[in-house]
């Protein structure tokens, strides 16, 4: 299987896997469906951006499931409820309920132990390709990204105390409250105009200053819901703070952040950059990623964007890709000991001709590197 934007199915195209909408658990479209001109419409208008094919030369190439599908579906379900709780509520009691808080806390529970379980595991996003729309796909893929790196940063770092300890103890709860923190923490964005999240083109001044009240209005919305722990609070409240200082809304720089928002700030922008929004195109993985490791130290915690640079996935698991010798293929498996150097499916020689597929190790041959993402390779005879 292999990924493939909406935009760009063929009439024809295999659906790989199941797609899903909205919070009922029934699929928009099966696994082996041939995709049709009304399908891709239907996949567009449901907010579907890329979903999984299966053809010839992705034949045998299976993703990594970080999350089990009953999880998938209970984190959509809580998060799309979450959503519709406060745009109902939002102008009149301004909070969330305590069933909304306790099953939040459950779905987080049950993210921690997914991420936990693949915890040797390389990580790639674009296993979230069929979440509904961008805000239940943010929302989850941000809750997934930050928690695996939590997971790993307590394993690594172990967590800092109010008098400045290395500590080691507690780190289950602590996940946990972390993982209701990322679940909710753009949902002061809800108080944001819509017109505003949706503008096609640059904020002006004045929209930018809308825009960059959302984690306090976020912080208002809780500051009323009960069983919400300080933890979550301070991921939605300081997620865009950035470790020089230059983020938002107080300006915070390095220890002054919460280290669980300093995890949160690079699991939020990786994402962001990855996806598509109203004004640009997804980055591909890897310009994204080498964005988000460059600004080590600057926009972001060097810790944390050490423990991202060794298992996020820069070149995902079916990613089309041109080898630096001319020859191209598909990313056929993705080794957590050297994410930036893959196993790829040769389809085509240095001249471009089809080749029998066969696949080499770019760890293991350090001739060759990845020299580009956007050409597409096509099918052998």
């Amino acid at each position: 299987m292999r990924p493939v934007f909406v935009s760009d199915l063929a009439t024809g195209d295999r659906l790989g896997r199941d797609v899903y909408t909205g919070r009922d658990g029934l699929p928009l479209l099966r696994a082996g469906v041939r995709v049709s001109d009304s399908y891709r419409q239907s996949l567009l208008r449901a907010g579907i951006t890329s979903v999984w094919i299966d053809d010839g030369m992705s034949e045998g190439i299976e993703p990594l499931e970080m999350l089990h599908e009953e999880t998938r579906r209970r984190a959509t379900a809580a998060i799309h409820d979450a959503l519709r709780e406060m745009a109902r509520e939002q102008p009149k009691s301004g909070t969330i309920s305590p069933d909304t808080v306790q099953e939040m806390t459950a779905v987080a529970e049950l993210i921690v132990g997914d991420v936990a379980d693949n915890v040797h595991s390389a990580l790639a996003l674009n296993d979230l390709a069929n979440a509904d729309g961008y805000t239940l796909k943010h929302s989850l893929a941000v809750t997934t990204l930050g928690l695996s790196l939590g997971v790993r940063v307590m394993n690594k770092y172990g967590w800092v105390d109010l008098h400045g300890r290395r500590r080691r103890d507690g780190v289950e709860e602590r996940l946990n409250m972390l993982g209701v923190g990322l679940l909710l923490h753009d949902i002061g964005k809800l108080a944001v105009p819509s017109e505003i999240l949706q503008k096609p083109g640059p904020l002006d001044e004045d929209e930018w200053k809308a825009m960059r009240a959302h984690p306090l209005l976020g912080v208002e919305i809780l500051k009323k819901a009960d069983g919400i722990s300080p933890i979550a609070r301070a991921v939605v409240r300081s997620h865009h703070e950035r470790w020089d200082g230059s983020g938002y809304p107080d300006g915070q720089a390095r220890q002054e952040i919460h280290q669980f928002a300093r995890i949160a700030a690079a699991a939020d922008v990786f994402d962001a950059l990855t996806s598509d929004r109203h004004y640009r195109r997804a980055l591909p993985a890897h310009e994204a990623y080498e964005a988000i490791v460059t600004r080590g130290g600057t926009d972001f915690d060097p810790e944390v964007i050490d423990i991202f640079r060794t298992f996020v996935a820069p070149y995902p698991t079916g990613t089309p890709v041109v080898l630096s010798d001319g020859s191209s293929g598909l990313v056929h498996t993705v080794r957590p000991d050297a994410v930036t150097r893959p196993v790829i499916r040769l389809l085509t020689d240095p001249s471009g001709a089809s080749i029998p597929p066969r696949e080499i190790d770019l760890s293991r041959t350090p001739g060759l590197s990845i020299s580009s993402t956007r050409s597409l390779v096509t099918a052998p005879a």
